[in-house]
């Protein structure tokens, strides 16, 4: 990146991360933060596509993920009817034999800029938009795996200076996870 561009999208994303926490924080509306942070998430890195999600863990501690923020990349009437009717809760992805699902068995960042070769990789459905670069990175609160983003199809595809330049908001993301999580367990034990 130049650095008059760094500069500006840096810019970008810090006004939209303060955007993000005050609409999480003062208005409890996490779903709308994290949907806030994926716009400027796919604007700064100049991607097609793309999610936030937190990790979670089903009975047999196996990793999946709920996307809080997704881009509706419905192709076809089914697809559009599942997304118009599970997105609002958040979509939810079990299948770990994928390249996002390698960040959530890794704890590590994939960057796959050619992914029909990438050993990673799982199959995309029929119809589903072309898939021709990927990124995806984890976000932890000390150790713990909290959630991950992942983009698609950024021109000239991704690079290690594009996830450190995403840092800030991994641990946005990071923060607003955790505190919908403490609201969660406040609101469990009022019960």
């Amino acid at each position: 990146m130049e650095n008059t561009d760094k500069l500006t999208k840096q810019a970008t994303m810090l006004a939209a991360l303060t955007r993000a926490q005050s609409t999480f924080i003062t208005q409890n509306r996490p779903k709308e933060a994290f949907e806030q942070l994926l716009e400027v998430l796919l604007s700064v890195t100049e991607s097609e596509y793309g999610f936030i999600g937190e990790v979670m863990y089903d009975d047999n501690d196996k990793p999946y993920l709920k996307a809080f923020a997704i881009t509706d990349i419905s192709w076809d009437e089914a697809t559009r009817k599942f997304y118009a009717e599970n997105a609002p809760a958040g979509l939810e992805f079990t299948n770990t034999d994928s390249l996002f699902g390698h960040v959530m068995t890794s704890g590590k960042p994939v960057i796959a800029n050619n992914p029909k070769e990438d050993p990673r990789r799982a199959g995309i459905p029929s119809g589903h938009p072309p898939l021709n670069a990927f990124l995806g990175l984890p976000f932890f609160q000390k150790d713990e795996l909290l959630g991950m983003v992942g983009v698609a199809n950024r021109h000239g595809g991704y690079d290690k200076e594009l996830t450190e330049f995403l840092t800030p908001l991994l641990s946005t993301c990071a923060h607003l996870i955790r505190g919908r999580r403490l609201e969660q367990e406040r609101e469990h034990s009022q019960t």
